[in-house]
């Protein structure tokens, strides 16, 4: 600072001197033109101290410029003009280093970034409310088998309905498209964020071929659904086959004898046609019941409120529930859109369930519950479900009851989906047991 001022001094001195000067020839000697003369260098002067004093808001300009354009190469002389000005200058180029240093480690991440989502084996896309692409990795574009994707509008090249479903999901939500590419059914589960970044809307998009994991579990399904079917079938099946070779061998042997059939043998033969008739009728029921699994009714929707549905449903099986203490957590105001002869038979195939669960239970009670708008519980205090046969309750026709048909948390699952939803269980052996209905 000491040497800006000197330096100031010097100029102010020179400026007045040239004006004394130039108004001593101008006014004492009348020698004008060396007082024109004096006036050029006055003005000269003038400017050039303008210029001086003005340097720090060039310098000032010029950084914020440089950090404007992102240009950090630009650094000030810190030994110049003074120790203030120094000081200046060094600060100057401490934020000059700074910013250069977060851009670099922006850098990197971003950098970072690119690289895990290019190591993704998941589908990814981002795009603005304009359907420009702002982000893609190879996944996406080996999925779809697109070399570049510019605009959303590209997708509608390889399937309409995948860029529908694109544009139509909602942040949360998820979707399953069915889609060809070079003559192979994909299965693309469809997953979205929505976001906003500085005012700007964006969309997050992730793309995921699941039909290898939907064929696997599909197969796993039939195999435990013919696996039940089988044992279920060769129960009926094979008293009917031996009880029928018995009767057949009880005739034969009256009729190669040429005697009359006895009342012993009529009385046989009746009782193993009786049991035959009973297995009989037993296969036909199984038969029925696997009947009702695929003739489900399309949903009817409306709004319904779970309150007066569930006051209902409990005045109904109000004898079943004598010796159950029932506790209700349910808001007046909470509805879901569902089909209410479906919503019925669902509820109604818990609770009795729960009932029946808490058949041994010394203080029976059960509790039912909304702790959302989108979610309706059912809770006992029973002897629970074995942890080895959880994965199979909802397989139809498995059942570890006495008596029970095994298609009642199956027909509560398909409804569900038909829903929208799904049905949800967590239990302990000897504890109870939750049912979570999510809509």
């Amino acid at each position: 600072m000491k040497n800006f001022r000197i330096l100031i001094l010097i100029r102010i001195i020179v400026i007045a001197t040239i004006l004394t000067a130039h108004i001593y020839y101008l006014l004492v000697s009348a020698h004008y033109l060396r007082s024109v003369y004096l006036f050029v260098f006055l003005l000269i002067a003038i400017a050039e101290f303008v210029w001086y004093v003005d340097r720090t808001n060039r310098d000032f300009k010029a950084f914020l410029l440089a950090l404007l354009q992102s240009d950090f190469t630009t650094t000030f002389p810190e030994r110049a003009r003074g120790r203030s000005f120094n000081e200046l200058y060094s600060v100057f180029n401490q934020i000059t280093r700074k910013f250069e240093q977060i851009s670099s480690e922006k850098e990197v991440q971003h950098i970072f970034l690119e690289a895990l989502i290019e190591h993704v084996s998941v589908g990814i896309i981002s795009f603005d409310e304009n359907e420009k692409i702002h982000l893609v990795n190879e996944a996406t574009k080996k999925l779809l088998h697109l070399p570049l994707i510019l605009n959303l509008k590209a997708i509608d090249k390889v399937d309409p309905s995948l860029l529908s479903g694109i544009r139509e999901i909602r942040s949360g939500q998820n979707r399953l498209v069915k889609i060809v590419i070079n003559n192979e059914i994909r299965q693309i589960n469809i997953h979205a964020s929505e976001f906003r970044l500085q005012g700007m809307y964006y969309k997050l998009v992730s793309l995921q071929n699941i039909k290898n994991e939907l064929d696997a579990n599909e197969m796993v399904a039939w195999q435990k659904l013919i696996r039940v079917l089988t044992h279920e079938i060769m129960n009926s099946v094979t008293p009917i086959t031996s009880l029928s070779s018995t009767l057949k061998q009880i005739v034969e042997k009256s009729k190669n004898n040429g005697s009359p059939i006895t009342p012993e043998t009529v009385e046989k033969l009746w009782t193993g046609l009786d049991a035959v008739e009973n297995r009989g009728t037993g296969l036909q029921s199984f038969i029925q019941a696997y009947r009702k699994l695929t003739k489900i009714p399309t949903p009817k929707f409306e709004t319904v409120v779970v309150s007066n549905q569930v006051e209902r449903i409990l005045e109904l099986l109000k004898m079943d529930l004598e010796r159950v203490k029932v506790h209700l957590n349910i808001q007046k105001n909470t509805q879901v859109l569902a089909d209410r002869d479906l919503l019925d038979q669902v509820l109604i195939n818990l609770i009795k369930n729960g009932i029946e669960a808490m058949e041994t239970t010394d203080s029976p009670e059960l509790l039912i519950a909304c702790p959302d708008e989108h979610e309706i519980t059912i809770t006992d205090n029973g002897t629970g479900i074995d942890k080895d046969k959880l994965d199979q309750i909802f397989i139809p026709f498995f059942t570890t009851k006495k008596e029970g048909s095994g298609i009642g948390l199956a027909l509560a699952q398909q409804i569900m989906q038909l829903h929208g939803g799904k049905i949800k269980v967590a239990s302990k052996a000897g504890r109870g047991t939750t049912f979570r209905l999510i809509f």
